[in-house]
């Protein structure tokens, strides 16, 4: 099930995956998430920006759950301070965003 928390105006959402290996009486997760500006469409492109960690294994859901949050958190306040989704590639963006919930910075526009 996908779960989420709020931080500085956007929303973080995770859902937890079960590794793939031998069965464990303790299993371990990865995670699968997103960024989106509090109630935008998350589906339509340039309105989320997606993550995931399927390399490391987390000791049980609650860690993934706890990672995927770290990280989201860490990502918000990376744009928040240089305007950037990412640390390299994309222009500045505007860190208010654009009222229908496009993120910029991440994506350019499609051509019309």
């Amino acid at each position: 099930m996908w779960d989420h928390t709020e931080h500085e105006g956007f929303e973080i959402w995770v859902l937890t995956i079960p590794a793939f290996g031998p069965r464990s009486p303790h299993p371990l997760f990865h995670y699968s998430a997103y960024i989106c500006r509090h109630g935008a469409d998350a589906h339509l492109e340039g309105r989320s920006v997606r993550f995931h960690d399927m390399m490391r294994n987390y000791p049980g859901e609650d860690a993934a759950l706890d990672a995927a949050y770290a990280q989201g958190r860490r990502r918000i306040d990376h744009f928040h301070a240089t305007g950037r989704w990412s640390a390299a590639g994309a222009p500045p963006a505007d860190p208010t965003g654009d009222p229908t919930g496009n993120l910029k910075g991440e994506r350019p526009a499609p051509a019309a």
